[in-house]
Order: structure tokens, then sequence, then C-alpha cells
């Protein structure tokens, strides 16, 4: 990992870029949401709030077949230059009058529509910088030094909501560093060099429709069906579990607090992840990795339930250990949509995997504020995601197409 960042420059300079523009955007889509509940008290407005995160992704599918078309490096510069724009004017309304809400709604929007395109412009980019062989270190990397910076942001920003709770220079501070954590990444973005022309393609809506239709084919074929199933799942059963969190946590840790001290533990826990990837990607079989990977997170899932009951401590440290399973799942099914469809066809097929997703998460959500009014026991929601993971690694071992896959590494895409 080291030697590709010494011997890479466009790698160092993707490294930097990739760390401060997810910091930048993880603040964003926890802050900005936190600010409209806190600021109007009306769960309308935060209702919209959330609408507007979600809606774009949900239509990620439309910008396919246009980022594949153009450099990736461009589209990065553009759509972070966007999202700088949007952190700067909700800046200066602070500093000028206070914003109303429809500028919060614009801006959650915009930012959003920009992380549409981006994440899919980052997808497809690195395998372009980065040799087949070394995907995965660099997968690996940018996690690593993600996670690592949004620990530090996250605690400088749990102090800046309680200074600004309790009357000390408002939301200033927090608007200052979310711009500047986005210029900074808007710099490195300028240093970004992409291998690969900008492509003019037909224009024609015919041919763009028959490039939107290649990315879904792809993902209906071979081993992507399987694997796009088992992501989607593991989509609606998180988020089944995730709008019940904050009455989890409060349950078993005694106060809101609990809530925000298991989502700094979720980063740690990513961490694990990236190290439990770079002692088994060599070793294993990547189909023995993903089934594994399933089966243990639904045990230890339903363990952490159990155990947290009892021993806090314990629990917490199992709860790290599940975190790391699902992150290394995570970041094995990324690489192999950098690697598995031809280069050319990336973003196309990545978009609508996330499209797919993004329905399952919206669905999951509904789901699972039914199920907490229904059941009446929060336990039972964990402890049926963590039944759910272990039915998703029997499916997956089932699969002849899951037992073919081979080594990461043994794996690589074409032009």
């Amino acid at each position: 990992m080291i030697k590709l960042f010494k011997e890479n420059p466009n790698f160092r300079k993707f490294l930097m870029f990739s760390t401060f523009l997810g910091i930048g955007d993880g603040m964003f889509s926890m802050f900005m949401m936190w600010v409209v509940h806190y600021t109007y008290q009306n769960p309308v407005y935060t209702g919209i709030a959330g609408f507007m995160l979600a809606a774009p992704m949900v239509l990620g599918f439309i910008a396919g077949p246009w980022v594949d078309r153009w450099n990736k490096a461009v589209v990065l510069r553009f759509t972070t230059f966007l999202k700088m724009g949007v952190a700067a004017a909700i800046l200066a309304s602070h500093l000028i009058y206070y914003p109303g809400v429809w500028l919060f709604f614009a801006g959650i929007f915009l930012f959003r529509v920009g992380t549409v395109f981006s994440s899919t412009a980052y997808t497809s980019l690195l395998p372009r910088i980065v040799d087949g062989d070394d995907i995965v270190k660099a997968n690996v990397a940018t996690n690593i030094t993600g996670i690592t910076g949004g620990l530090i942001i996250g605690g400088t920003m749990i102090v800046l909501l309680r200074n600004a709770i309790n009357g000390d220079g408002g939301f200033g501070p927090l608007y200052i560093i979310l711009a500047g954590t986005l210029a900074v990444s808007m710099f490195f973005a300028l240093l970004l060099r992409s291998p690969e022309g900008r492509k003019a393609g037909k224009s024609t809506t015919k041919a763009y429709f028959a490039e939107l239709k290649q990315g879904f084919a792809f993902a209906r074929k071979g081993v992507m069906l399987p694997l796009i199933a088992a992501t989607i799942s593991m989509s609606f059963f998180n988020d089944v579990a995730y709008v019940n969190f904050p009455a989890f946590a409060e349950l078993h840790m005694g106060d809101a607090s609990g809530y925000i001290i298991l989502s700094m533990l979720a980063l740690t826990g990513s961490l694990v992840g990236s190290i439990i990837v770079g002692m088994v990607d060599k070793k294993f079989a990547l189909w023995k990795i993903l089934v594994g990977g399933f089966l243990l997170a639904g045990a230890v899932r339903i363990g952490f339930v159990q155990t947290i009951q009892h021993h806090v401590v314990a629990g917490i440290l199992v709860y790290v250990m599940y975190i790391g399973l699902g992150s290394m799942i995570s970041i094995f099914f990324h690489v192999l949509v950098q690697k598995l469809p031809p280069k050319g066809i990336i973003s196309r097929v990545d978009t609508s995997i996330k499209s797919l997703s993004a329905v399952a998460v919206a669905l999951g959500a509904l789901a699972g504020g039914f199920l907490g009014r229904w059941l009446g026991d929060v336990n039972l929601i964990f402890m049926l995601q963590g039944a759910s993971y272990v039915l998703i690694g029997i499916c997956l071992i089932s699969s002849k197409r899951i037992r073919t896959l081979p080594k990461i590494g043994e794996i690589g895409n074409s032009e």
C-alpha cells in the first residue's frame, strides 16, 4: 500500500482528493439533516430534506451513460465545484442573514445530484490510474484515510454542535469547516488526471437509451445477478435496522449519547474491515470470502444483540467486529464493480446498482418503521437483520455462478 502511494503520483492525488471529499460528503449528509431538524422542529421539513437526499440516488442510473462518455477527472472537478458552491452559499447566507429553509432544500438537492455523478466517476476512475493487481490495496487505502479523517472531523463536529446548541457561535464554525474541507478537495481535484480523452459519442436520444440499457443488461448477466441480489437484500435489511438504531442505542446505553457513541464506533469497525480485507484477499477464493462473510456477519449480529443486553463493553466489541465484516463485504463488492465490467461501461453498471440499492434502502426504512411499531421489541429487528445475512450467505453458496469466483487478483476487466 505504501509502495503504491510512493510510486503512483496520480494515485497520491486521488487519495488526498477522495479523503477530503469523503469527509465533506459525510459532514454534509449528517450535519444538514440535523440543522433542518434542530432549526425548524418541523417533521415535514425534516421529511422533505430526507427526500432531497434520497431522490437523486434513486434516479442515479440516468448519470451512468454521461459519465462513461466524459473524462472522469473533469466530472470530479465540476461536481466538487458544485458541492463547494453549495457549502459557500449556505455559509454566505449565514453571515449575511439567517438561511431560509428553501435554501437548505435546494442546497441538499444540488449537493446530492453532484454526489450521484461524482461517486460513479470516482468508481470508474480508480481502475484507470491503478493497475488491476493493486485495485484492492487502492480501495483499502481510500477507505482507511477516509475513515480516519471522518473520526477526527466527527469528534470536532460533536464539540461544535454542542456549542451551537448552547448558543456559543451558532452553526457558523461548522459551515466554515464544511466549506473549507470541500475547498481542499477541489484543489486536489484540479490535480487529477484521467488517462482518457473526452468521448464525444453519439448524442441522440436513441443512443443514450441504448447505452443506459447496456448497464442494466450487464448487471443482470452472469455472476453479477446473484451478487446484486445479495447487495440489494443487504441494503434493505440494513435500513430496516438503521431506522430503529436510535431506539436500540437508547435502550441499551441509557440515553441519546449512545447513538453517537455507536455511530463513531462504526467508523472504527470499518477500519477493522479494511484490515480483514488485507488478510484474506490473497489467501481465499472470493466466493468463500463472501459466503463466509455473510454467514459470520449474521451470526455476530445476533450475538451482538444477545451480548449487549448483559455486558455493554463486550457487546461493543462484538459490534465493532460485525461492522468490520460488513465493511469487508462492501469493499470486495465495490472492487468487483470496478473489475468485472469492461472499463467503458463501469459507470453505467455502477449507477444501475446504486439506483436499485437506493430503492431497497427507501423500502427498508419504510418497513423498519412499521416493524418498530408492530413488534414492539427493537431487539427482534436487529436479530432479524442478522438472520437475513445468514440466509443471504446460504443463497450465495447455493449459486453455481458464485462458486466460480476465484481469488480477487485473478479477476480482470477489459477496455
